[in-house]
C-alpha cells in the first residue's frame, strides 16, 4: 500500500508499521487532551477583538503592519519581504497559532502553512460566516463554548434590530462608500446587513466584494441616503467631500443633505461590534424617514452647509 493511501484511512494504520502488536495498548484515542495554544499571533484587528470577547487577550500578539487599511484586494504580488517577514515574526514569537484574515491575505496563510505553521484562515463575507468565524476560533482556542454563546448574542442582536424597524416602514434607498481612491461600493456582510436594519441597499451580489462604481450607477440608482465608511479613516473623513464631486449634485441624498461619515471600525471589522454599527445606521434611517428624534452620535458626522 501507498503511504498516502495509509494516511487518508480513518484508522491510524501508520501505527501497525511503527510495530504495534494486538497484545499492546492501543495508542489512540479520539478523547486526546486539547492543548490550547499559547503564543497566538493575529493578523488583523477583527480577530484580535474576537480573540478578547472570548476571553483570549494575554496570549494574543497583533500584527499591526499586517492589519489591513484599504479595501482587502489580493496578496498575490506583494513582495517577498512581505511574506518573509511574516514568517520571522511568527518564528520570533514562538506562535503557536496564527490566524489570517480575508482574501488580502489568502496566499500568506497558504506559505505559513507551507513553512510547518499551525494557521486558521478566515475570510468571512456573509453575516452566517461572521458567526462562523466565531465558532472556528472558538475551537482552535479551546473557547468554543464561549464562541458559541458569543454567535448566539451577535444572532440575537441581527433580530434586535430587524424587530425595531417600524410595522410598513418606507425603506429608503442607501449608498455606503467603503474607500473613496475610486469610490467604492461597500460589500460582502454589508449587503445583508443594510437591509436587515431598514434600508434598500445599492445593488451587490450576495458575498461580494467592495467594487468600483461609475457616477451612471449611482444616478440610476439615486441614493436618498449616503454613507462614508472609508477604510482606516475612523471618523475623520469629511462627508462634505461628495459635494465637490461632478455629478453628484444631482443624487437626492446630496440635494437634501442626507450624508454621513460613519466610525468605519463599527462596519468594515465583521465581529461583535457590526451589532453597534447596524445600530448607528438604523438610527440615521429613523430620523431621516421614520420621525425617530434626532441623536448626535460620536460615532457619526454629518454634512454642515
Amino acid at each position: 500500500m501507498e503511504d498516502s493511501f495509509l494516511d487518508s484511512t480513518l484508522f491510524p494504520f501508520w501505527i501497525l508499521k511503527k510495530g504495534w502488536k494486538s497484545a499492546d495498548p492501543f495508542p489512540y484515542t479520539r478523547s486526546m487532551p486539547f492543548n490550547p495554544p499559547k503564543h497566538i499571533a493575529s493578523f488583523s484587528h477583527v480577530t484580535t477583538e474576537i480573540l478578547s470577547y472570548l476571553g483570549v487577550s494575554d496570549e494574543v500578539t497583533t500584527l499591526k503592519e499586517y492589519c489591513e487599511e484599504e479595501p482587502p484586494a489580493s496578496d498575490r504580488n506583494k513582495p517577498e519581504y512581505w511574506f518573509s517577514m511574516a514568517e520571522g515574526r511568527l518564528k520570533s514569537l514562538k506562535a503557536d497559532l496564527a490566524i489570517t484574515f480575508s482574501i488580502g491575505q489568502q496566499d500568506l496563510q497558504k506559505r505559513l502553512k507551507e513553512k510547518g505553521f499551525n494557521v486558521l484562515h478566515l475570510d468571512p463575507r456573509s453575516l452566517r460566516e461572521v458567526e462562523d468565524s466565531f465558532i472556528q476560533i472558538g475551537k482552535a482556542t479551546g473557547t468554543l463554548e464561549q464562541a458559541k454563546g458569543l454567535a448566539q448574542d451577535f444572532s440575537g442582536g441581527l433580530s434586535a434590530l430587524q424587530s425595531k424597524i417600524p410595522p410598513n416602514a418606507y425603506r429608503p434607498k442607501l449608498y455606503v462608500e467603503q474607500w473613496n481612491k475610486p469610490p467604492s461600493a461597500a460589500g460582502g456582510w454589508y449587503s445583508e446587513l443594510m437591509p436587515l436594519v431598514g434600508a434598500h441597499y445599492f445593488p451587490m451580489l450576495s458575498r461580494e466584494l467592495s467594487r468600483s462604481v461609475k457616477i451612471e450607477e449611482i444616478l440610476k440608482f439615486d441614493p436618498e441616503i449616503i454613507l462614508f465608511s472609508i477604510y482606516g479613516s475612523g471618523l475623520t473623513f469629511d462627508p462634505a467631500e461628495v459635494l465637490k464631486r461632478i455629478g453628484w449634485e444631482k443624487i437626492n441624498a446630496v440635494r437634501k443633505r442626507r450624508i454621513f461619515t460613519v466610525e468605519e471600525t463599527l462596519l468594515n471589522r465583521p465581529g461583535p461590534r457590526l451589532i453597534d454599527g447596524a445600530k448607528v445606521i438604523q438610527w440615521i434611517l429613523g430620523e431621516s424617514f421614520w420621525g425617530w428624534p434626532l441623536v448626535q452620535s460620536t460615532f457619526a458626522r454629518r454634512v454642515v452647509d
